[in-house]
């Protein structure tokens, strides 16, 4: 498997390396782990204060580059271990694009954020960053907030792009030993007439619980196919179905069955104020307290290949 690991030594990234650090990497992984060091229009783009010495440029980015070597080199040692090849990459730029064309260059198939850079109101929660790799990003993204993944819950709709979710999850090999729950969301609206006369009603309330029946047998129907599938990459999940709209419904299944990450499948891949995320799966990201894998159809595993480790921009020396 290929995978890259983005952190820039804060709290939120720090969550991220320990996600990475819990996660079952299948024998001949590669993980890239990357920090980006800020182009130099952004050093002094902030307020300064009375009285602090200006710093030249090339003191400044020796400064800097040194505490990024020694980022990267401490989370490479913790990560470190026998059939793992761990590789670290310092590269100038803008975040969120360095690490979007670095997974590119490398051929990552998963990309592991924590909330990085937080922005304005949208991204108060997520963070800008990691908002804009998740829309941007050609693979599967992990937005880390719990450093376990040992109960992995992941929503179904029946759709092709669910069960490429369940096949990311079931082919990585990550999850070999977490707990997995496959879900299934019935949201019925209730017919707008509802009530009007005493025989409507009665009406409407048989119709609505039988279209409400209707739903559960295929959310029992939807969560069987995905578990069935899962069962053959040697996983055993429980499945349920519940009532509500999609997204609340995860999210509240996610906190009531204390899910450390949840697993969500969309078509989007980026627009502008990112529409194609899709709502279920946007809304997932910003709601959830749990850690969140978004992925992609067209997202593929290459299980044992090799991984270059060219990049295509490197840090002036």
């Amino acid at each position: 498997m290929k995978a890259l690991l983005a952190i820039d030594g804060s709290t939120e990234s720090a969550c991220g390396s320990d996600t990475a650090i819990g996660l079952d990497w299948p024998s001949g992984t590669t993980l890239s782990v990357l920090t980006v060091l800020p182009l130099e229009s952004d050093w002094y783009g902030g307020p300064w204060v009375a009285g602090v010495p200006y710093v030249p440029p090339a003191d400044l980015r020796d400064r800097l580059r040194a505490d990024r070597e020694m980022l990267l080199e401490r989370a490479a040692d913790r990560l470190r271990r026998p059939g793992l090849d761990v590789t670290t990459h310092l590269v100038e730029g803008r975040a969120a694009s360095v690490i979007v064309d670095t997974a590119r260059a490398i051929g990552a198939e998963l990309v592991i954020v924590g909330a990085l850079g937080h922005g304005g109101l949208e991204e108060a929660v997520l963070g800008s960053v990691s908002a804009e790799v998740v829309d941007q990003s050609p693979c599967a993204v992990l937005v880390a907030r719990h450093a376990t993944t040992g109960r992995v819950l992941i929503g179904t709709d029946g759709s092709d792009v669910a069960m490429a979710a369940a096949e990311f999850v079931g082919g990585c090999g990550l999850f070999r030993t977490s707990e997995i729950r496959v879900m299934h969301a019935v949201d019925v609206h209730p017919a707008w007439w509802l009530g009007y006369t005493p025989g409507d009603g009665a009406f409407a309330v048989d119709a609505y619980a039988s279209v409400v029946a209707e739903g559960h047998r295929r959310g029992d129907e939807v969560t069987s196919s995905m578990a069935a599938r899962l069962r053959a990459d040697h996983l055993a999940p429980s499945t349920v179905t519940v009532e509500g709209p999609a997204a609340a419904a995860i999210v509240e299944e996610a906190a009531s069955w204390r899910a450390d990450l949840v697993v969500v499948g969309t078509r989007g891949h980026g627009s502008w104020k990112r529409l194609l995320l899709g709502s279920t799966a946007r809304s997932v990201l910003h709601h959830a307290g749990a850690s969140v894998l978004i992925t992609r159809p067209g997202s593929r595993l290459v299980r044992g290949a090799a991984m270059s480790t060219d990049l295509a921009r490197a840090v002036p020396a």
